[in-house]
Parts: structure tokens; sequence; C-alpha cells
């Protein structure tokens, strides 16, 4: 049985190869990436590979892009850290899901599960609903920010709001203040904030819950929000048409 990793942690990797040496030494590791670009390049040169371990995040992007970009028809093992809860909701098509560290039972489970079916066609991940989970849990940890010609950063757990002012995104953090980041669009913000914390209240403000001061019933079926951070407050319209969605969101459905 042949096998690839695709991991971006070097330790992860060799852990993961040593592991699956112990459990199943009959097995041939063929090849390994930290890379989106490499993986694609991999698959599209249709490699005799059986079974694929691959990490959600790797060092230039997460790894849907690779099946964006070519079919991978080789069943997959998810390794990743997300917790046990968004494990278990997204678990779908594929072959299994491991939390890291990974565990040797788990591996054992996942390596049984995947031999009882490698008489079987393998199943299309269902990749649209994978991805739908994976993005409400996960975030990026930090935002690079400008000062003049200096670089910073900002934690995005202390961060109240984005809002899009004369052209740039600006981060307001809870206990005040305000950072210019290098971002373009409050697109780029909703694709690296944890969907149920953060809510596109409008075209200018992505928000965090925990700093909605209050919501209140406004003209016409819209919504008025009140948003602090540190002193500043704003009020914010939601329309009509996100009214049902923001309220699903807020109530945590």
């Amino acid at each position: 049985m042949r096998y690839a990793i695709i991991e971006n942690e070097h330790f992860a990797l060799e852990s993961l190869k040593k592991t699956i040496a112990m459990l199943r030494p009959d097995y041939q590791f063929v090849f390994a990436s930290e890379s989106v670009e490499d993986s694609i390049a991999y698959f599209n040169s249709r490699p005799e590979v059986d079974l694929v371990f691959m990490d959600i995040e790797l060092v230039d992007g997460n790894c849907f892009e690779i099946f964006n970009e070519v079919q991978v028809a080789v069943p997959i093992i998810f390794t990743t850290a997300y917790d046990e809860f968004a494990l278990q909701a997204f678990k779908v098509n594929s072959v299994d899901y491991l939390l890291k560290p990974i565990h040797e039972g788990d591996l054992e489970k996942a390596l049984l599960k995947y031999e009882r079916n490698s008489t079987a066609k393998p199943m299309a991940i269902d990749l649209s609903r994978l991805y739908d989970k994976v993005a409400e849990n996960w975030q990026k940890q930090r935002i690079l920010t400008i000062s003049g010609d200096s670089y910073s950063y900002v934690e995005t757990n202390d961060i109240a709001f984005f809002a899009s002012e004369d052209k740039c995104i600006f981060a307001y953090r809870k206990g005040g203040g305000r950072r210019l980041t290098e971002m373009t669009s409050l697109s780029e913000v909703e694709n690296i904030v944890r969907r149920r914390e953060f809510f596109k209240l409008s075209r200018d403000i992505v928000v965090h819950i925990s700093s909605i001061e209050s919501v209140r019933k406004f003209f016409h079926g819209r919504l008025s929000v009140t948003v602090k951070a540190g002193e500043e407050q704003r009020d914010v319209v939601v329309s009509t048409a996100k009214r049902k969605e923001f309220l699903n969101w807020l109530g945590g459905k």
C-alpha cells in the first residue's frame, strides 16, 4: 500500500510516518509535501498512490485549493488541529479526520476503516460541507497592521470589529483604538475570521459578537445594531434581506 503525506509541520509529518511504519510496516511512503503548489503538481502527475494523509492548513494556503485545481480520486485521511466537536460535525465522505496530536489508537481505527473500504470505489469528498464546517471554526490568529513605515500585529480575538473606511480596512480593538490593516476588502476579512463569532453587518463593517451592545427593531423590518470598541460606538442598520441571517447567527443557529 503506497501512501503520501501532505503536512506543513515537519515534526507532525515525521511522527505520523513513524507511527504508520509501526502499525503497518508493509505500507510504503512515497511522497511528502508542505504546500498547495507542490501537491497540485504531484496529483497532476497521476501518481501511483493508494492513500493520502492531508493537513488542512498548508504553508501557502489550505488544502481545498488543491481540490479546486486537480481531481483527487485517492481516499483522504485528514489530519487537523480542530476540536472534537467540529470534527464530528463535518465527517462526511472521506475516510476519517484525525485530531492532532495523532494518537496511535485513532490512527489504527482510521487505517482499519480505510482497509475495510479499499476494495470499494472511494466516495467523493463533499468539499462544500467540509469547507463550511472548517470555516466556522477556523480563524487566523493574528492580523498584520501598518503604522507609517512600521509593521505590527493585533490578535484576532482582541478585535471588536473591522471597518471599511476610505478604501482601507481598519481593525478596531475591544479595548479601544484602531489599526490599519493590509487588507483591501471586508471579503478578505470574512475569509480569515471565525464565522460563528464574526458577522458582516453591512457593506462597511464586520463585527465580533462580544462587541454587540444592543439589537433593536428598526423601520421596515430592518434592525439597528449598536457595536462598541472601547469608547468608539456605532449604530449600524442591518437590512431586511440580512435580518434573518443575522438573527440566526446571533442565536447560534
